[in-house]
């Protein structure tokens, strides 16, 4: 009789923050690189909702999460850059998700983890508790 071994899949840990905490990131990013902080931010708004209050921050990136569903981080460098117009985040850096009010930044995050990526963070306020 022969065993059958299977692999289970561990998604890794979505850590959610609050406002100080995406504060301290994005001051980061500011002052120094995305290169140097490690943090990619990425707003899954629609991007008629971000028209309407504006960006979290200059650093903060742009990907609706529809785009995000639709195996937006299964695309190669080249094909994800010119399909969203950045650099698509490496599997070392930490990608740190925002929406309205953090229900699709988590559903953006567990996309992500099916895509390979370890360090991801939702950031449970969103616009919502940053532009009050």
């Amino acid at each position: 009789m022969s065993k059958r071994f299977m692999a289970s899949f561990d998604p890794p840990k979505i850590t959610e923050i609050g406002r100080d905490a995406m504060q301290e990131i994005v001051e980061d990013l500011e002052n120094s690189s995305r290169d140097e902080s490690g943090y990619v931010i990425i707003d899954v708004r629609n991007f008629d909702e971000i028209e309407s209050t504006g960006k979290i921050a200059e650093c903060v990136y742009s990907l609706p999460l529809p785009k995000v569903s639709e195996g937006a981080f299964d695309k190669s460098e080249k094909e994800f850059e010119d399909l969203y117009g950045f650099a698509k985040p490496s599997l070392d850096e930490t990608i740190v998700f925002s929406c309205k009010a953090g229900v699709r930044a988590m559903k953006a995050a567990n996309f992500a983890a099916q895509s390979g990526y370890a360090n991801l963070v939702s950031y449970s306020g969103g616009a919502d508790e940053w532009f009050q």
